[in-house]
C-alpha cells in the first residue's frame, strides 16, 4: 500500500487596520465633546489589538464610578487624563460604541439607555485616528 502525504500550507497575511474617524470630531468645539446617540447609522467599534504604544500617556475614569447607577440617560463624565508624547484627546465608548469624543477631562455622556453598561475611554493623538494603549474601563448602570 502506498501512503499520501498531504502537504498543507498556511499563509498569513497582516492587515493594516484604518479607525475611520467620527464625523463630528472636526465640527467639536475644543472642550467640548461630539456624542453620538446610540441610535446613530453611525456605529464605531474599535479592536483593541489596534492600539499604539501609549508613550507616556495615561487615563483614569473618576466618574462614573464602578458600578454606580443612573437615573437620567445623561451620565456625568470625568476623568484624569495624562497625554503623553502624542495623545490629544480621549474617544469614549458605551458598551463598544462610540459616545462621544472629549479633550478637556469632564463631560457629559448622553443619550445612555436603561440596562448595565460598560464605559471605555481612550487616550487618541491629534489624527483623531491613532488610538492609544492607555485606556480604562468602569461598569456602570441606568435605571
Amino acid at each position: 500500500m502506498g501512503h499520501h502525504f498531504i502537504i498543507i500550507t498556511v499563509t498569513l497575511v497582516t492587515l493594516g487596520l484604518t479607525i475611520p474617524a467620527c464625523k463630528d470630531h472636526k465640527t467639536a468645539p475644543s472642550g467640548h465633546n461630539a456624542s453620538h446617540n446610540h441610535g446613530d447609522s453611525v456605529a464605531h467599534t474599535h479592536n483593541a489589538a489596534a492600539l499604539a504604544p501609549a508613550e507616556g500617556a495615561k487615563v483614569k475614569i473618576l466618574v462614573p464610578t464602578k458600578d454606580q447607577v443612573f437615573t437620567s440617560d445623561e451620565i456625568p463624565f470625568e476623568i484624569e487624563l495624562i497625554k503623553g508624547q502624542r495623545g490629544e484627546h480621549v474617544h469614549a465608548y458605551v458598551d463598544g460604541e462610540m459616545a462621544g469624543m472629549f479633550k478637556t477631562t469632564k463631560g457629559t455622556l448622553t443619550g445612555i439607555n436603561p440596562g448595565n453598561h460598560t464605559l471605555e475611554v481612550r487616550v487618541v493623538t491629534a489624527d483623531h485616528n491613532t488610538e492609544l494603549d492607555a485606556t480604562d474601563k468602569v461598569q456602570f448602570s441606568v435605571k
